[in-house]
Parts: structure tokens; C-alpha cells; sequence
């Protein structure tokens, strides 16, 4: 997973002027607008995104959360003190101040001095269209979870299966290779529709596009969510379903959405935050002068003006923390 994110991240690498496969993407496409030499090195990544995926799936083919064999054995805590109890603590801290309150406290400087409060209609305007993207493409990626999970849980039919192992890569490969899919595929079906008269460039560009990227980016954080809630289910709830009468797409838009409820806030919430910091696919494929907080902030980084960017980022890290805090109040309440 690791490896998959850093190869799939641009903002840091094209901040630092690092070369990637996905800042060659970008160049590629965007510098020297060339779609075609941008897919070749979408290619290349891509076999490498789908060697890894093969490798983390036969590690976690023998994977097992029970043991019966009576042989395993207790991980007993160590009791450290005195220089190796302040060594562990310093180590665990260094990650939240590194990575979250020196930054934050950073931002956070920037705004309090007024260096990041220069244009507020447009950091309102992009605030909205990335509440609008982020809450359209959460729920129909919880939509589609629920339907794929339920299908493929209870109906047990081998070509579900398929499409619902299919559908969960895309969160595997980064955000540009998804990209250069999407348009080639909104290509090709405007290029046929066409030809028949029932297309003229429909699909080849706009905010239909960007959200079928998101849900194709995405799918996976919904079907995880769902999955854990349905395995908490007992197995025989539809089959009473199916025993008083009700058939399979009865049950599932009457006994799904409440008994999934928790699930389906917790899959929506993540979909929601990721939509809602992910750059790569929204600078590829969004309309002309559409902007969200995520190209907010990098039109600005970008630049070198990094106090203008503050209030935006700063905005961006509340979305994320905030339904974070409440799932996790949510959860001790339930406890």
C-alpha cells in the first residue's frame, strides 16, 4: 500500500521537482499535449501498479484472523523504563509532530497574520464545487457498494464476483492513470455515438467525467466498508427475507440501507475526504476555471506563495479530521 500511494502521489513530488512516472504523466499531457506518449508511460506504470497488486494478493492469500490449531502464542507487553520508555515516546511523537502540528501550526501562522485572506469569493467558490464533487461521487460509490457487496455476498453468482474484484483496483493505481482510462474510454464511446447520432462530445469532457473518475478512483473505500458491515451481519437474514416472500431487490432497498446504516456513514465520510483532497485526476479532468480546494491550494504552492494557500489547506485538513473525530466519538458512544 505504501509503494502504491508514493507512486500515485503528485503534489509533493512536483513540489520538490522530483521525477516521477506520474509528474512525467502530467508533463507529458499537459506541457507538451501529447495524450498519446502520456498513455505509453501510463503503461509502464500501470504493469508495475499490477505486479504489486499481484504480490499483495498471494501474500494475503494463506492471511487467517483465527487460529484453532492451539498453537499460537500470546504477544506479552514489554515493560520499558527509564531511557528506552522516553526513546519509544519521543518515536511515537516524532510522526504527529513532523507530519501534523508543526505544518498545521505552520498554516495556521499564515492566517493569523492575514497573508492567506486574499481572494475569499474564490476560495468560497472552490470550497463549495469540492462539498458538491465530494458529496455526489460518496454516494454513488456507497450506492454501487451496497448493490456489488449484497450481490455478490448472498447471490453468490461467479460473474458478480468478477466485476466486484475488477471494480476495487482502481484504488490501487494513481489518479492519472485512472485519468488517461477515463478520457480514453469517454472517447471512445463519444467516437461511436457519433457514428450512430447519438453522441457529439458529450462524454469527452465536464463534471460527469471528473465523477465517474471518482468513483472509479474510489470504489474500493466503499466496498471495504460495506464488506465489513455485511460480515458482521448474521447469513441467514436474507434468506428469511426470501422465505416471507420478498425477492432479492426487495430486500436488499429494505433491509440494507438499516442495517448497513453505520457502514455505509463510514464508507460515505472516507469517499467524501478522500474526493475531497485528491489532485491529480480533478487538475486532469475538470472543466475550464473550475476549481476545487485541492487545485486551490497547489495553483498557489506551485508558485512559491505558500501563505495564500493556508486558509485553503487549512479547510481541506477540517474536512479530513472533522468526520474523523465523529466516527470516533460515534464509536465509544456505541461502546
Amino acid at each position: 500500500m505504501v509503494l502504491m500511494e508514493v507512486l500515485s502521489d503528485f503534489g509533493t513530488v512536483e513540489f520538490f521537482a522530483i521525477e516521477t512516472l506520474t509528474l512525467g504523466i502530467f508533463n507529458v499531457w499537459l506541457g507538451m499535449n501529447n495524450l498519446t506518449a502520456a498513455a505509453q508511460i501510463a503503461g509502464m506504470a500501470f504493469i508495475f501498479i499490477l505486479a504489486l497488486v499481484v504480490i499483495e494478493r498471494a501474500a494475503r492469500r494463506r492471511q487467517r484472523f483465527n487460529d484453532t490449531s492451539g498453537r499460537a502464542k500470546t504477544i506479552s507487553a514489554l515493560d520499558v523504563k527509564g531511557g528506552r520508555a522516553f526513546l519509544c515516546a519521543f518515536l511515537c511523537c516524532c510522526p504527529i509532530f513532523l507530519g501534523f502540528i508543526i505544518p498545521v501550526g505552520v498554516l495556521i501562522n499564515f492566517i493569523l497574520k492575514g497573508l492567506s485572506i486574499t481572494n475569499l469569493d474564490a476560495l468560497i467558490s472552490a470550497t463549495f464545487n469540492s462539498l458538491v464533487l465530494s458529496s455526489v461521487a460518496a454516494a454513488l460509490v456507497m450506492g454501487i457498494a451496497i448493490f456489488m457487496v449484497l450481490a455478490t455476498t448472498y447471490q453468490r453468482h461467479p460473474f458478480l464476483k468478477g466485476l466486484s474484484t475488477v471494480a476495487v483496483l482502481g484504488y490501487a493505481f494513481p489518479g492519472a492513470i485512472l485519468a488517461i482510462g477515463v478520457v480514453s474510454f469517454a472517447g471512445s464511446v463519444d467516437a461511436l455515438g457519433s457514428k450512430i447520432g447519438v453522441s457529439d462530445g458529450i462524454l469527452i469532457g465536464g463534471i460527469g467525467l471528473l465523477v465517474l473518475a471518482y468513483v472509479v478512483r474510489f470504489q474500493a473505500v466503499g466496498h471495504g466498508a460495506i464488506t465489513a458491515g455485511v460480515n458482521r451481519l448474521s447469513p441467514n437474514i436474507m434468506s428469511a427475507s426470501f422465505v416471507l416472500g420478498r425477492g432479492f431487490s426487495n430486500s436488499m432497498v429494505t433491509l440494507g440501507p438499516p442495517l448497513l446504516k453505520r457502514s455505509i456513514l463510514a464508507g460515505g465520510i472516507l469517499v467524501f475526504v478522500d474526493v475531497m483532497k485528491e489532485l491529480p485526476m480533478t487538475l486532469l479532468l475538470r472543466p475550464f476555471n473550475y476549481e476545487t480546494l485541492s487545485t486551490y491550494v497547489y495553483q498557489f504552492a506551485k508558485d512559491e506563495l505558500l501563505e495564500e494557500s493556508a486558509l485553503a489547506a487549512v479547510t481541506i485538513i477540517i474536512a479530513g479530521l472533522g468526520p474523523v473525530i465523529l466516527i470516533n466519538a460515534s464509536e465509544r458512544g456505541k461502546t
